[in-house]
């Protein structure tokens, strides 16, 4: 992947590392954990970059081993703290489905010189506090 190969941690520091973005995971993983767990909210929304589940891997890339850098195998993480809603982006493609209780939202635009690829320009997700 390139970004182990370009990312850097800081200008004299060694590139990324496997076990750097593991870290990054474990620890974010774990501030998670204990937030929602805690959370007195009457609903709680994750967003992040990463999707929680292989399940946002479109069909034509489940077998291709660089998929794992663009999901995550989060779904006993996502029963064990049950957010409401979980968005996320990397993927090109949409996706809407629940993991248990949470709905699983991805509705990226896609890149600009592709064809419609599903985006819907009329999902808003409405969040009152």
């Amino acid at each position: 992947m390139n970004d182990y190969k370009l990312i850097r941690l800081d200008p004299s520091y060694s590139k990324l590392r496997s076990i750097d973005t593991h870290l990054f995971h474990y620890r974010s993983l774990k501030w998670l954990k204990e937030s929602l767990l805690t959370s007195q909210a009457k609903k709680n929304i994750i967003v992040t970059h990463h999707a929680p589940s292989a399940r946002s891997i479109p069909e034509k890339y489940k077998n291709d081993i660089i998929s794992a850098a663009y999901a995550s195998d989060l779904e006993n993480f996502i029963i064990e703290t049950q957010p409401d809603i979980w968005i996320h982006g990397h993927v090109h493609e949409p996706f809407d489905y629940f993991i248990h209780k949470t709905r699983i939202i991805c509705n990226p635009h896609g890149y600009i010189q592709d064809p419609y690829n599903g985006f819907n320009s009329k999902l808003v997700i409405e969040v009152s506090v």
